[in-house]
């Protein structure tokens, strides 16, 4: 099992391609759930140690499952944009399995989350820049996980990916920023 991380995270191409073959949702599940929860938890153990224990559980639960939900509704997003551009042969059940490993390199920047958390407010930059590097990391993993499941080049996956975010900015940030200005504009 741990050779299969480290291809997924290091040769993200032969390591999707290996996983695409025997799709696991559960080995998925518990990567992602130890990629954002151990993530999540140190971020909040560090700067939430004032909170009483339950608090700060609570908030590690709620962040997983949100997250969770939110990368299963964007697999479905992908799949569904990947038909419409007539990749038929993917396989959504592959992709749903491939998409808890796409947080696998949160687990490995926790120990800058935990450096981050013990600097204090100064360590806030630092945090920021974690969590770019994360997600920019995290999203590689994504145009490697939709050549592996849908048999396209990188080219074509980087632009579903790309126009997958845009729809996502335009069904939710576009309307708050939309609404901000017409309230900037009444004052």
């Amino acid at each position: 099992m741990r050779r299969k991380t480290f291809d997924v995270l290091f040769e993200p191409g032969a390591g999707m391609a290996a996983l695409v073959k025997q799709p696991c949702l559960w080995r998925s599940a518990f990567y992602f759930t130890l990629s954002v929860g151990f993530f999540i938890g140190v971020v909040t153990n560090s700067w939430l140690v004032a909170q009483p224990l339950q608090i700060r559980f609570a908030i590690i639960i709620c962040t997983v499952l949100i997250a969770a939900t939110a990368l299963s509704l964007y697999g479905f997003l992908l799949h569904g944009i990947m038909e419409t551009f007539g990749a038929l042969a993917g396989d959504p059940v592959g992709l749903i399995c491939l998409l808890g490993y796409t947080t696998l390199p949160f687990l490995l920047l926790t120990p800058g989350a935990l450096l981050a958390g013990k600097l204090g407010l100064g360590g806030l930059p630092l945090l920021s820049g974690i969590l770019l590097v994360g997600f920019l990391w995290m999203l590689y993993l994504l145009v490697r996980t939709l050549e592996a499941v849908y048999l396209i080049d990188t080219w074509r996956a980087g632009i579903v990916l790309l126009f997958s975010l845009l729809l996502l900015y335009i069904v939710f940030v576009l309307p708050w920023q939309i609404a901000v200005k017409l309230l900037l504009l009444n004052f």
